[in-house]
């Protein structure tokens, strides 16, 4: 992570979600003056729900299949992990452990394209000493796999699992240490709810909150912002408390089997500190998040799970009240993630993720960094650049 020394701008940063967080801590890092204008605490937004298994791209949950989106969310992908690898060894309270996860195929990885190529390429990361411990499974662990899955092929791979109820208030923190203003919004006065286009708001805003430069983080609420298409991915996880696995600790190795083109079928199981969550549903243009246990589709999400992992989630049941869902819209973009400044204005934009917001939240932070010291004003001249520890 990059940090400048000599001078800096004030920055205004819309949304307060993972990637509002992050690309404030990252800019308060390089030494600008960052007010984080967000609707809502950070308790409350969608990131809290998502599942957060790093994954490369592109990811079972991620959507995005766009070449010029998945080539820069690779360099992205990379340089999150490495952060949160970093994070990682600072302890538990952070919220983010290094795991172990079995990714499953039901034809062999060389007959698929896109799968092949992202091997090779988790292949010459993990050489590289990038990524960590990626192996191919062997005969006897796919076969542990049932039957009825048809699992044919796998690999394993350490890669950050973040526990999102966790994380968030750690980031927050991070985030207020390192200088970062939280600003709750409201109803009138210069903290008002931001909405509609920032283009022609811009020099109101500017002067409003005292700043050079708008950073949009808003996540859904993007759209609005930078007059963008985009849609909800909704999906649904099943908290599972490790007090009810019959060991108090069930499994601690993460589980992903990639959905079919036009179905349902997803396998997620990724432990936590204090619980394992199920996944995973990826439903497009789908806005109601009051779906709960009644959901039959959640439901089969669920039997799917006890039925890939039986030894540990077979004795496991829906009518045990400690089992919960939560869900939440994952913010996608129809054309491809938006890292981009408006040309000819001080306004960056960081928007439209989809399911791959934590795995991409560090690459893309710097980047808008990038972005926002390019401007051309004195103020917002890019600084020599140093550590962080």
């Amino acid at each position: 992570m990059k940090q400048s020394s000599d001078s800096s701008s004030a920055v205004l940063v819309i949304g307060g979600g993972v990637s509002g967080l992050t690309t404030s801590l990252v800019l308060a890092r390089r030494g600008h003056r960052v007010r984080l204008l967000a609707a809502s605490s950070a308790e409350q937004t969608v990131s809290t729900v998502a599942g957060a298994l790093w994954e490369f791209p592109p990811a079972v949950c991620g959507q995005h299949g766009n070449p010029l989106s998945l080539s820069r969310s690779k360099a992205w992908c990379v340089s999150s992990y490495q952060e949160f690898e970093r994070i990682a060894s600072q302890g538990p309270q952070t919220g983010v452990r290094m795991v172990e996860a079995d990714f499953y195929f039901t034809s062999p990885v060389k007959t698929d394209r896109v799968e092949r190529g992202k091997l090779a390429e988790l292949t010459s990361l993990s050489e590289r000493g990038v990524l960590r411990e990626l192996r191919i499974l062997s005969d006897d662990e796919l076969a542990a796999v049932p039957e009825r899955f048809g699992v044919v092929e796998g690999y394993r791979i350490v890669v950050p699992a973040i526990d999102t109820p966790r994380y968030i208030p750690w980031l927050r923190r991070k985030a207020v240490a390192a200088g970062v203003e939280l600003v709750r919004s409201g109803c009138s006065g210069p903290a008002q709810r931001v909405t509609g286009p920032l283009i022609p708001q811009e020099a109101r805003l500017r002067r409003a909150f005292g700043v050079d430069a708008i950073v949009n983080c808003a996540g859904m609420g993007a759209a609005e912002l930078a007059g963008a298409t985009m849609v909800p991915l909704r999906g649904l996880l099943w908290r599972i408390p490790r007090a009810l696995f019959p060991d108090g600790v069930g499994p601690q190795r993460a589980c992903v089997m990639a959905k079919s083109r036009h179905a349902q079928d997803m396998v997620f199981v990724v432990p936590r500190t204090d619980e394992v969550v199920l996944g995973g549903l990826v439903e497009p243009s789908e806005y109601d998040v009051s779906i709960g246990k009644e959901y039959e589709p959640a439901r089969q999400m669920f039997e799917r799970c006890r039925e890939f992992l039986p030894e540990w989630l077979g004795p496991l049941c829906l009518d045990d009240p400690r089992i919960q869902p939560t869900v939440g819209l994952r913010p996608y973009r129809l054309e491809n993630v938006c890292v981009a400044r408006d040309y000819g204005f001080n306004i960056t934009h960081n928007f439209g993720h989809g399911g791959s917001g934590f795995s991409f939240s560090y690459g893309c932070a710097e980047e808008v960094a990038d972005l926002v010291e390019s401007y051309a004003s004195p103020a917002l001249t890019s600084l020599h650049n140093a550590a962080v520890d």
